[in-house]
């Protein structure tokens, strides 16, 4: 029996192309990927680009968006953050993954690697939305059972990955027997690296050796990964990083809103280190707005080498999208081409700050905003289409129903 095709055709869009091209012209996509690239002299009213890649998010932190603001990282998981959680409960989880699920796809993010706390629950709301996705079963030596139900639920969830919070909410003991297991998974490693001068520091004098180097050493880096922050990581951790196959998964508001400090990715880049980016959660953020993770990249790095000339907008774009995709180990996505997985941001440019539209790539990361988003599509499906009711959603869930859930929970937590 042959199964009918399913086609779509984005016409009379302006297009970001793969190898850095900007061309006029139309989009054929046929079974969830691009068939064509119609090239033609038009009148283009909207930008097709690649659907952004969210390397590091905590999804159900919509929860407690902006909750302890103002506070260093330490008192910030202390005292704002962890004794809220202790309270969460799966059904809180996933309301709070459906709102950010909801805030991603509306802002144009096709795919999001999630670490959090009942993974299962996540996994089930991007499957409802028909968004991509990687969840994870956070490693913490201080949770009984912790190490089992980490492995478990890698082997129950083939598109799961393996995970530890960090060095230090782990030990040795247990990052080694968790990347024993890994020989027969072989999945990258999702991990917090390096995100405060402390954090650095102290692992140097527990170990002799800084937190890359100690993860590296323990195995958990031999199926490559995926590091987020990376903030105070040495040249010998950038190279030890590209050696291995780990991405460094940049979170550039998150960093700045702790005051943790500046990650060095032009160096990163340069020892040959994959860059993405990452929103990380809503409390430490406090959005899943990709758009703003590339405004701020680029405006950071240019600043501190005092060089305009240091991120260009495509090396952002990319950040956003080809290197996120290649972090996570989806290569068939990330980029508009012939044979790509049709993960696509569709933006309007009819707003006042996209006019005139005179260099698109620097439109993107220093005009564009979430709020532009008019569609997204993942795997040739519209997933979000933009409406007056806040939004059109695959699965049938109105804006208002999750709200609801999510305002439920924030109540039952005792935050309102």
């Amino acid at each position: 029996m042959t199964m009918p095709t399913t086609t779509l055709k984005l016409e009379n869009c302006w297009m970001l192309l793969a190898g850095r091209r900007v061309a006029k012209g139309d989009l054929l996509i046929e079974d969830g990927k691009i068939a064509a690239v119609v090239e033609r002299d038009c009148e283009p009213d909207r930008l097709v680009m690649p659907g952004l890649v969210n390397c590091h998010g905590h999804t159900a932190m919509t929860l407690v968006r902006g909750l302890g603001g103002g506070l260093p990282l330490q008192r910030w998981l202390e005292e704002a953050i962890f004794p809220v959680e202790a309270k969460m409960t799966p059904a809180d989880v996933r309301a709070g993954a459906v709102w950010g699920i909801m805030e991603m796809l509306a802002g144009g993010t096709t795919c999001v690697a999630d670490m959090y706390d009942f993974p299962e629950e996540t996994e089930a709301a991007l499957a409802d939305a028909g968004m991509r996705g990687f969840t994870c079963r956070v490693g913490l030596n201080f949770v009984p059972g912790r190490l089992d139900e980490c492995v478990k639920y890698a082997e129950n969830h083939p598109k799961s990955h393996i995970c530890i919070h960090s060095e230090y909410l782990t030990d040795e003991k247990f990052c080694r027997a968790l990347a024993d297991a890994n020989r027969e998974l072989k999945r990258p490693l999702h991990v917090h690296v390096s995100e405060t001068k402390k954090e650095h520091e102290e692992c140097i004098q527990r170990h002799g050796r800084t937190p890359v180097a100690q993860i590296a050493a323990t195995g958990l880096f031999d199926h490559g990964g995926y590091a987020a922050h990376c903030v105070w990581c040495t040249d010998d951790d950038f190279r030890i990083m590209a050696e291995m196959g780990v991405s460094l998964v940049h979170n550039p508001t998150s960093n700045m809103k702790l005051g943790s400090g500046f990650a060095r990715v032009p160096r990163a880049m340069k020892l040959g280190v994959n860059v993405a980016l990452g929103t990380d959660g809503c409390a430490s953020n406090d959005n899943l707005d990709m758009f703003e993770e590339m405004h701020l990249a680029s405006l950071i790095h240019k600043g501190l080498a005092r060089d305009p000339t240091v991120l260009s907008a495509w090396d952002v774009i990319e950040m956003a999208t080809k290197n996120g995709a290649k972090a996570l180990g989806t290569d068939d996505a990330g980029e508009i081409a012939v044979g790509k997985a049709a993960d696509l941001c569709v933006a309007g440019l009819g707003s006042a700050h996209l006019a005139p539209a005179l260099d698109l790539p620097n439109l993107v990361v220093n005009s564009m905003g979430a709020e532009d988003v008019e569609m997204t599509l993942v795997g040739g499906r519209v997933v979000y289409e933009k409406n007056e009711a806040g939004g059109a959603f695959a699965g049938g869930q109105s804006v208002a129903s999750a709200r609801s859930a999510l305002l439920a929970s924030v109540r039952r937590l005792g935050l309102a």
